[in-house]
């Protein structure tokens, strides 16, 4: 089994949720402004690392929590508007 992290998939899960309602939330959707955003929210949030069918469920679980679920997307949207104010993407790259 290998060990994951997955708090960093829910806020890659709820990223993408929020975008889809909210396309205009970030000035830039490059992955590597969104890859910065996620960076950015687990740094504030506690991790949630399973290695077992088990443990997966049970943060599974976990995740499932509204006061976690509230945290998450608290932390997101402080991360978007701070990739928002300073991107740290080539700013001479071509956007396809």
């Amino acid at each position: 089994m290998s060990l994951e992290n997955h708090i960093v998939k829910e806020i890659r899960y709820q990223l993408n949720r929020h975008l889809a309602t909210h396309a205009d939330a970030m000035t830039c959707q490059c992955s590597q402004c969104k890859e910065d955003v996620v960076a950015l929210a687990a740094n504030h949030l506690p991790p949630r690392y399973a290695t077992s069918p088990r443990g997966r469920i049970l943060v599974a679980l976990e995740l499932q929590n509204k006061q976690l679920q509230l945290d998450i997307l608290k932390g997101l949207l402080k991360a978007i508007d701070q990739v928002n104010r300073r991107p740290q993407h080539d700013p001479n790259r071509i956007i396809v």
